[in-house]
């Protein structure tokens, strides 16, 4: 398939990048510094300048892809990063008619609290990631009102750990029985399972071990 990656030089989207990559599929990496991706040069990886707030950027990255996948991120200050890029890829992709949206967020959004342990809501969440969730909050908002087939995929804490294969996903918000971690390997193998499979079409399913 073709596709197109906002955010790959975060750690979620070069595992995004080099998976996708792996498993044969052509992919744009739209980049505000093609410099930070390092050396990856492969068969099938085109790499476009481009900035997620520009819309004219996003509309030319978007144009003639099957699907798009946002891993966008932004550091724990107060931002809009995320609302703000997430808009414009929306916007772009019901403009050029592409449907497929898979887009990072994070446990502890929305419903999903409820899998956080007390530490973790009221203690690193509430007094230092605040911003960044209030910003991940606005950003699914805009991805639920939208028209695409789009699947909000949200992890726990992110380690380097290795491609496992072996995880939990679509637990109830009332699990409380997950580890609360899973690798960005894994998240990103399992956001790229929802290029074809509809089970979580236009929901929220959580990912960790």
């Amino acid at each position: 398939m073709k596709l197109v990656i906002f955010g790959a030089t975060g750690g979620t989207g070069r595992e995004l990048l080099q998976q996708a990559l792996a498993g044969g599929h052509e992919v744009t990496a739209c980049v505000r510094s093609p410099d930070k991706l390092g050396e990856v040069e492969q068969a099938g990886l085109r790499v476009l300048r481009g900035d997620v707030l520009v819309p004219a950027d996003v509309e030319n990255a978007v144009a003639g892809q099957d699907a798009v996948f946002s891993a966008i991120g932004a550091g724990a200050g107060r931002t809009s990063l995320r609302a703000d890029g997430t808009r414009n890829v929306v916007e772009a992709m019901e403009k050029g008619g592409v449907r497929r949206l898979v887009c990072l967020s994070s446990l502890g959004v929305g419903d999903s609290s409820s899998n956080l342990s007390a530490f973790t809501k009221y203690v690193v969440i509430a007094v230092f990631l605040r911003h960044a969730f209030a910003d991940h909050e606005r950003q699914e908002a805009i991805v639920r009102q939208s028209a695409l087939d789009w699947i909000i995929v949200r992890p726990p804490h992110l380690t380097n750990g290795p491609r496992t294969g072996t995880y939990r996903h679509g637990f109830r918000a009332t699990d409380t029985g997950i580890e609360g971690k899973v690798s960005r390997a894994d998240v990103a193998d399992f956001m790229l399972r929802q290029l074809t499979d509809d089970t979580y079409l236009r929901q929220t399913p959580g990912v960790s071990y």
